[in-house]
């Protein structure tokens, strides 16, 4: 039935590439939904898409002016938004971004912030795979 939507993504930091991201909450979120229903997937993940961007937008001019206490605040926030979806690699980018402004060794967020904007980049891929099937309510 296709549950799970697991493409071959490569990733180097501690998170196995199938699971980068994980879709098996989601599909399993879909499924249960009533017959009829507005898909409440689709709408998650529109606002997973929204908020991720406007956090990434704050990292990054957080990192450009070494703004710790940003950085923390910002990336606390996506590794939430993050979780909520499944995607692993983001959430585990925002912990290290999180970490480090709490600590304030910030020196190399904004290289950190671009490999955010990859994860980023794959799991958008995923979930807009995902949001191209159908849900209950077509």
């Amino acid at each position: 039935m296709g549950a799970r939507f697991r493409p071959r993504l490569r990733y180097n930091l501690g998170v196995p590439p199938d699971e980068a991201v994980d879709v098996t909450s989601l599909a399993e979120l879909r499924r249960l939904q009533p017959p009829g229903a507005p898909d409440v997937v689709a709408r998650i993940l529109k606002r997973f898409f929204a908020e991720s961007e406007e956090r990434l937008k704050t990292l990054r001019e957080a990192a450009e002016v070494q703004d710790a206490p940003a950085i923390e605040r910002a990336a606390h926030a996506l590794k939430g938004i993050a979780g909520t979806v499944g995607a692993h690699e983001v959430g585990n980018l925002a912990l290290r971004l999180e970490q480090g402004g709490r600590d304030g060794r910030i020196q190399d967020a904004t290289v950190l912030v671009n490999e955010l904007d990859s994860a980023l980049g794959h799991a958008r891929e995923v979930f807009e795979q995902m949001l191209e099937t159908p849900g209950p309510a077509t």
